[in-house]
Protein backbone atom coordinates (compact mmCIF):
# COMPACT_ATOMS: atom_id res chain seq x y z
CA UNK A 1 0.00 0.00 0.00
CA UNK A 2 2.74 2.28 0.81
CA UNK A 3 4.24 1.81 -2.21
CA UNK A 4 0.85 2.62 -4.05
CA UNK A 5 0.92 5.65 -2.25
CA UNK A 6 4.24 6.79 -3.23
CA UNK A 7 3.25 6.16 -6.73
CA UNK A 8 0.35 8.21 -6.63
CA UNK A 9 1.96 10.88 -4.80
CA UNK A 10 4.80 11.24 -7.65
CA UNK A 11 2.29 11.08 -10.32
CA UNK A 12 0.07 13.59 -8.56
CA UNK A 13 4.06 16.02 -8.28
CA UNK A 14 4.45 15.30 -12.07
CA UNK A 15 1.14 16.26 -13.14
CA UNK A 16 0.91 19.76 -10.99
CA UNK A 17 5.12 20.43 -13.00
CA UNK A 18 3.24 19.30 -16.03
CA UNK A 19 1.03 21.83 -15.73
CA UNK A 20 2.98 24.55 -14.39
CA UNK A 21 5.24 24.11 -17.13
CA UNK A 22 2.36 24.37 -19.61
CA UNK A 23 0.98 27.37 -18.29
CA UNK A 24 4.88 29.00 -17.60
CA UNK A 25 5.60 28.30 -21.49
CA UNK A 26 1.87 29.93 -22.25
CA UNK A 27 2.97 32.83 -20.36
CA UNK A 28 6.31 32.85 -22.22
CA UNK A 29 4.76 32.61 -25.35
CA UNK A 30 1.93 35.34 -24.77
CA UNK A 31 5.26 37.45 -23.74
CA UNK A 32 7.23 36.51 -26.90
CA UNK A 33 4.42 37.17 -29.13
CA UNK A 34 4.22 40.66 -27.35
CA UNK A 35 7.80 41.46 -28.05
CA UNK A 36 7.40 40.23 -31.19
CA UNK A 37 4.62 42.18 -31.88
CA UNK A 38 6.02 45.11 -30.64
CA UNK A 39 9.11 44.66 -32.67
CA UNK A 40 7.17 44.65 -35.82
CA UNK A 41 5.49 47.90 -34.83
CA UNK A 42 9.10 49.65 -34.22
CA UNK A 43 9.74 47.95 -38.09
CA UNK A 44 6.53 49.50 -39.34
CA UNK A 45 7.39 53.28 -37.44
CA UNK A 46 11.05 52.73 -38.88
CA UNK A 47 10.34 52.32 -42.44
CA UNK A 48 7.22 55.10 -41.86
CA UNK A 49 10.24 57.36 -40.85
CA UNK A 50 12.15 56.04 -43.39
CA UNK A 51 9.87 56.83 -46.20
CA UNK A 52 9.21 59.92 -44.66
CA UNK A 53 12.73 60.82 -44.08
CA UNK A 54 13.48 59.63 -47.69
CA UNK A 55 10.47 61.72 -49.13
CA UNK A 56 11.61 65.30 -47.50
CA UNK A 57 15.31 64.27 -49.04
CA UNK A 58 13.68 64.13 -52.48
CA UNK A 59 11.53 67.12 -51.91
CA UNK A 60 14.88 69.23 -50.98
CA UNK A 61 16.83 67.86 -53.91
CA UNK A 62 13.85 68.97 -56.43
CA UNK A 63 13.68 72.56 -54.43
CA UNK A 64 17.68 72.65 -54.81
CA UNK A 65 18.15 71.76 -58.63
CA UNK A 66 16.69 74.84 -59.74
CA UNK A 67 18.97 77.27 -57.44
CA UNK A 68 21.87 75.05 -58.43
CA UNK A 69 21.14 75.80 -62.61
CA UNK A 70 20.21 79.32 -61.87
CA UNK A 71 23.68 79.81 -59.93
CA UNK A 72 25.38 78.53 -63.07
CA UNK A 73 23.18 80.65 -65.23
CA UNK A 74 24.58 83.46 -63.21
CA UNK A 75 27.83 82.29 -62.98
CA UNK A 76 28.36 81.40 -66.74
CA UNK A 77 26.53 85.05 -67.38
CA UNK A 78 29.49 86.99 -65.29
CA UNK A 79 32.19 85.00 -66.87
CA UNK A 80 30.70 86.09 -70.56
CA UNK A 81 30.63 89.64 -68.93
CA UNK A 82 33.71 90.05 -69.38
CA UNK A 83 34.22 90.26 -72.99
CA UNK A 84 30.99 91.41 -74.82
CA UNK A 85 30.54 92.49 -78.52
CA UNK A 86 31.22 95.84 -79.04
CA UNK A 87 27.41 97.52 -79.04
CA UNK A 88 26.48 99.84 -82.16
CA UNK A 89 24.00 101.96 -80.10
CA UNK A 90 26.22 105.07 -80.13
CA UNK A 91 28.52 105.24 -83.73
CA UNK A 92 31.84 107.29 -83.15
CA UNK A 93 33.33 107.69 -86.62
CA UNK A 94 35.99 110.18 -87.78
CA UNK A 95 37.03 111.55 -90.68
CA UNK A 96 38.30 108.69 -92.14
CA UNK A 97 35.17 106.73 -91.49
CA UNK A 98 36.95 104.98 -88.65
CA UNK A 99 33.94 103.94 -86.11
CA UNK A 100 34.97 103.69 -82.50
CA UNK A 101 33.38 102.04 -79.89
CA UNK A 102 30.92 103.20 -77.38
CA UNK A 103 32.42 102.54 -74.20
CA UNK A 104 36.06 104.12 -74.25
CA UNK A 105 35.85 105.47 -77.37
CA UNK A 106 39.27 103.77 -77.98
CA UNK A 107 39.19 100.59 -80.25
CA UNK A 108 37.53 100.60 -83.93
CA UNK A 109 35.04 97.98 -84.04
CA UNK A 110 35.27 98.01 -88.08
CA UNK A 111 38.66 97.42 -88.20
CA UNK A 112 37.75 94.48 -90.37
CA UNK A 113 37.37 96.81 -93.52
CA UNK A 114 40.91 97.84 -93.31
CA UNK A 115 42.51 94.50 -92.26
CA UNK A 116 41.17 91.50 -94.36
CA UNK A 117 42.86 89.06 -91.47
CA UNK A 118 40.37 90.71 -88.68
CA UNK A 119 37.18 88.71 -88.56
CA UNK A 120 34.33 90.75 -87.33
CA UNK A 121 34.18 93.07 -84.14
CA UNK A 122 36.13 93.01 -81.23
CA UNK A 123 35.20 92.05 -78.04
CA UNK A 124 35.04 95.06 -75.52
CA UNK A 125 35.45 94.65 -71.91
CA UNK A 126 33.18 96.31 -69.49
CA UNK A 127 35.62 96.30 -66.41
CA UNK A 128 38.69 98.05 -67.72
CA UNK A 129 40.41 99.08 -71.25
CA UNK A 130 40.84 95.91 -72.45
CA UNK A 131 39.55 94.37 -76.01
CA UNK A 132 40.38 91.54 -78.21
CA UNK A 133 39.93 90.97 -82.28
CA UNK A 134 39.51 87.83 -83.92
CA UNK A 135 42.67 87.36 -86.29
CA UNK A 136 42.41 84.76 -88.93
CA UNK A 137 45.92 83.47 -89.57
CA UNK A 138 46.26 81.85 -93.04
CA UNK A 139 43.47 78.92 -93.51
CA UNK A 140 43.65 78.21 -89.64
CA UNK A 141 40.44 79.41 -87.87
CA UNK A 142 40.38 82.78 -86.24
CA UNK A 143 42.07 83.28 -82.71
CA UNK A 144 41.89 86.65 -80.14
CA UNK A 145 44.14 88.83 -80.55
CA UNK A 146 43.84 90.96 -77.43
CA UNK A 147 44.82 94.37 -76.14
CA UNK A 148 45.69 95.16 -72.93
CA UNK A 149 46.45 98.43 -70.74
CA UNK A 150 48.10 99.45 -68.13
CA UNK A 151 48.39 102.47 -66.34
CA UNK A 152 51.76 105.05 -67.01
CA UNK A 153 51.34 107.35 -64.24
CA UNK A 154 54.88 107.47 -62.69
CA UNK A 155 57.17 107.60 -64.95
CA UNK A 156 57.32 109.71 -68.24
CA UNK A 157 57.26 108.37 -72.15
CA UNK A 158 61.19 108.43 -72.46
CA UNK A 159 61.44 106.65 -69.17
CA UNK A 160 59.24 104.08 -69.97
CA UNK A 161 60.46 103.13 -73.09
CA UNK A 162 64.08 103.18 -71.90
CA UNK A 163 62.87 100.69 -69.13
CA UNK A 164 60.97 98.61 -72.40
CA UNK A 165 63.98 98.23 -74.49
CA UNK A 166 66.69 96.21 -74.24
CA UNK A 167 70.31 97.58 -73.02
CA UNK A 168 72.54 98.33 -75.96
CA UNK A 169 75.19 96.67 -74.38
CA UNK A 170 73.78 93.56 -73.25
CA UNK A 171 71.49 92.49 -75.82
CA UNK A 172 68.55 89.94 -75.56
CA UNK A 173 69.52 86.31 -77.66
CA UNK A 174 66.21 85.25 -76.81
CA UNK A 175 64.20 88.23 -78.53
CA UNK A 176 64.89 91.57 -80.37
CA UNK A 177 62.63 94.65 -79.90
CA UNK A 178 63.00 97.68 -81.90
CA UNK A 179 61.52 101.26 -81.18
CA UNK A 180 58.81 102.41 -84.13
CA UNK A 181 56.25 105.59 -84.54
CA UNK A 182 52.38 104.35 -84.21
CA UNK A 183 50.95 107.65 -85.79
CA UNK A 184 52.46 109.68 -83.16
CA UNK A 185 53.29 107.16 -80.22
CA UNK A 186 56.15 105.38 -79.73
CA UNK A 187 56.30 102.19 -79.57
CA UNK A 188 58.43 98.84 -78.86
CA UNK A 189 58.50 95.67 -81.84
CA UNK A 190 59.84 93.08 -80.08
CA UNK A 191 59.86 89.67 -82.35
CA UNK A 192 61.47 86.28 -80.81
CA UNK A 193 63.88 84.35 -81.92
CA UNK A 194 62.75 81.23 -80.56
CA UNK A 195 60.37 79.04 -82.30
CA UNK A 196 57.88 79.21 -79.63
CA UNK A 197 58.03 83.01 -79.23
CA UNK A 198 55.96 85.61 -81.29
CA UNK A 199 55.15 89.11 -81.76
CA UNK A 200 54.26 91.83 -79.28
CA UNK A 201 53.38 95.21 -79.85
CA UNK A 202 53.62 97.78 -77.12
CA UNK A 203 52.36 101.42 -76.97
CA UNK A 204 53.54 104.09 -75.17
CA UNK A 205 51.19 107.19 -74.26
CA UNK A 206 51.15 110.17 -71.31
CA UNK A 207 48.46 107.58 -69.55
CA UNK A 208 48.81 103.78 -70.84
CA UNK A 209 51.11 101.27 -72.15
CA UNK A 210 48.91 99.36 -74.54
CA UNK A 211 49.84 95.47 -75.32
CA UNK A 212 48.96 94.16 -78.33
CA UNK A 213 49.60 90.22 -78.00
CA UNK A 214 48.70 87.66 -81.07
CA UNK A 215 48.49 84.52 -79.72
CA UNK A 216 50.64 82.91 -82.40
CA UNK A 217 53.76 81.00 -82.29
CA UNK A 218 56.62 81.13 -85.16
CA UNK A 219 56.75 77.19 -84.88
CA UNK A 220 53.22 77.77 -86.44
CA UNK A 221 53.61 80.31 -89.23
CA UNK A 222 55.34 80.37 -92.51
CA UNK A 223 57.57 83.72 -92.82
CA UNK A 224 55.77 84.91 -95.26
CA UNK A 225 52.31 84.82 -92.26
CA UNK A 226 54.68 86.23 -89.42
CA UNK A 227 55.73 89.08 -91.87
CA UNK A 228 52.02 89.84 -92.35
CA UNK A 229 50.85 89.51 -88.97
CA UNK A 230 53.88 91.85 -87.77
CA UNK A 231 52.72 94.61 -90.04
CA UNK A 232 48.65 93.79 -89.30
CA UNK A 233 49.41 94.49 -85.71
CA UNK A 234 51.05 97.91 -86.35
CA UNK A 235 47.62 98.68 -88.98
CA UNK A 236 45.84 97.75 -86.14
CA UNK A 237 47.41 99.99 -83.53
CA UNK A 238 47.15 102.55 -85.81
CA UNK A 239 43.37 102.49 -86.01
CA UNK A 240 43.37 102.96 -82.15
CA UNK A 241 42.12 106.28 -80.54
CA UNK A 242 44.85 106.39 -77.52
CA UNK A 243 44.54 107.86 -74.68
Amino acid sequence: MRSRSEGDSRLEQSLKRLEHDLEWNQERAGLVGERIGGNIRTIKKRQVASKFLIAVATLLLMISIPIIVIETQEVAMEEDSLYQAAPNTEKNSDANGIIMDSIYHVFPINADKYIDAIVGEPLISEGGIYAAYYYQLGIGSPELLHITTYENDEYSIDQRMEMLLPLKKFPSASYESIEILVGDHRAVLTVSNQEYGGVTLLVVTENFVYTFSPPFQFKDMTDKEAEQLKEDIVELAKLLNFK
